[in-house]
């Protein structure tokens, strides 16, 4: 069974513009237990000085009794921040949010459950400056709920398309001038490859930094 290359959707998975998840609730392994309880206003303008980003991306296709997967894992730190946030009392107001990344990504190939490509390829992707309104809900201190997140997901047309992913939760801290916002996705979609039905099975982690004005 010929199986199509899986770079667009990797990299739509990688990047995963900020804050999409299916799940509710995240953890501060991240973060490194070094949050300032004593300053918890997160509210005023930031600038976005980095992202992390650790991301795995399987899509499985079953077709006359074979079947493919292709597993896709990257783990990289984003070069050339730019952009700004403004956090009021209930959104998270993203401008002319972009960076660069330069990097590997990993991917493996499987025929049948049998190992069939290992290799590295390049990851080297630009994102074009971006503006996004979120609102959110504090929980306590270092938790809150972002309520009208969405995610990104590859559509048959080799495009992408926008949908409602649901509460979405995170954790901040605050470190000197440095905010840090942590979120944890899973999401499992079944798309279309190449008009053959598969299951796209992302797990993403992101941490993404600003530094108050």
């Amino acid at each position: 069974m010929k199986m199509r290359k899986t770079k667009t959707l990797y990299l739509i998975c990688a990047l995963g513009i900020f804050l999409v998840s299916c799940q509710k609730e995240v953890s501060l392994q991240n973060l490194g237990g070094q949050g300032n309880t004593n300053n918890t206003n997160i509210t005023g303008d930031w600038k976005f000085i980095g992202l992390n980003a650790k991301t795995y991306t399987g899509i499985i296709i079953s077709q006359g009794g074979e079947s493919a997967k292709t597993v896709t894992v990257s783990d990289y730190n984003t070069e050339n921040n730019a952009g700004t946030l403004k956090v009021t009392a209930n959104q998270f107001i993203f401008t002319g949010i972009s960076h660069t990344v330069n990097d590997e990504a990993n991917v493996k190939t499987y025929l049948n459950g049998v190992l069939f490509d290992d290799s590295d390829m390049p990851f080297d992707v630009t994102t074009p400056p971006t503006d996004n309104t979120i609102n959110y809900v504090r929980n306590n201190n270092d938790s809150l709920t972002f309520t009208n997140a969405m995610m990104t997901l590859p559509d048959p047309s080799g495009g992408t398309t926008s949908a409602p992913a649901g509460p979405l939760g995170a954790r901040v801290s605050i470190v000197a001038d440095t905010l840090t916002v942590f979120t944890k996705n899973s999401i499992t979609e079944t798309i279309s490859q190449g008009g053959i039905p598969a299951t796209f099975d992302i797990k993403f982690e992101s941490t993404m930094k600003f530094k108050r004005q």
